[in-house]
């Protein structure tokens, strides 16, 4: 049995951590490079259905804040935009489509923002 030497196991140690650190960097990078394209794209969906006073309006909010979820450890300045999504959802749920709409336009805008 063929048994390592020490420089060929730090080789090894090192080259594992090189590899778990660049994919670990090119995933945070495709994450940032998509930004916040599918949530936008499911509140902006939301708006003519809070408009109208429908409340499936809320399933689609409810998409775009799981989507979020995985982004927020990235992402810490896309919290106030998921809250609002939730503050949006309540609103539905209590039947105030007109701060729903206004949450759902506040995360929009923050989202917007850090898209740029």
């Amino acid at each position: 049995m063929k048994s390592f030497t020490t420089q060929q196991f730090v080789f090894v140690i090192i080259t594992v951590i090189g590899l778990s650190i660049f994919t670990m960097a090119k995933t945070n990078v495709f994450a940032q490079q998509n930004g916040f394209t599918e949530e936008l794209k499911f509140l902006n969906q939301a708006i003519p259905a809070l408009e109208n006073q429908d409340k499936n309006a809320k399933k689609t909010l409810f998409d775009a804040e799981e989507i979020m979820e995985d982004k927020l450890k990235d992402n810490p300045g896309a919290v106030n935009a998921e809250k609002r999504i939730e503050a949006a959802i309540k609103m539905v749920n209590e039947g105030n489509f007109q701060a729903a709409l206004e949450h759902t336009n506040e995360a929009i805008k923050s989202l917007n923002e850090l898209n740029k």
